[in-house]
């Protein structure tokens, strides 16, 4: 004896299941992004601490880059509007061809920054650096 009862799917049911799965994933996807993004501004205040204070160390920033890195998942619009609150913001690069924005911080000691490849929804190239001007 079957305890489950057969069910017959017609367009109708067919129809609001293939709704609700569509439904569902724009919400776990949204959820990603939300989720990156607060690691992004999560980053960047404590990004903008240290580049106030640290000037000769580099172990600080290498430190933040493993609790935070890479971002995955984020929209770029959101991505971007976290970056710019920075105070240290670089003047934000773009390229078409690949679809990537490189993102520098700098203090004028240290310099800051990753690349963010909107095509993979990820960022990557991290770097810490101490430069002179």
């Amino acid at each position: 004896m079957n305890a489950l009862p057969k069910m017959r799917l017609d367009r109708l049911g067919f129809a609001a299941i293939a709704a609700f799965l569509c439904f569902a994933h724009e919400s776990v996807a949204q959820a990603g992004s939300n989720s990156c993004i607060e690691r992004v501004s999560a980053y960047v205040a404590e990004l903008d601490q240290l580049l106030s204070k640290e000037r000769n160390w580099r172990t600080p920033y290498k430190d933040l880059e493993v609790r935070y890195a890479p971002f995955l998942g984020c929209e770029v619009d959101a991505l971007l509007e976290e970056v710019v609150k920075s105070r240290f913001v670089e003047p934000i690069g773009y390229s078409p061809r690949s679809k990537t924005f490189f993102i520098d911080f700098t203090n004028d000691d240290v310099q800051v920054g990753f690349v963010y490849e909107t095509k993979e929804r990820r960022s990557s190239y991290h770097y810490a650096i101490f430069v002179r001007k």
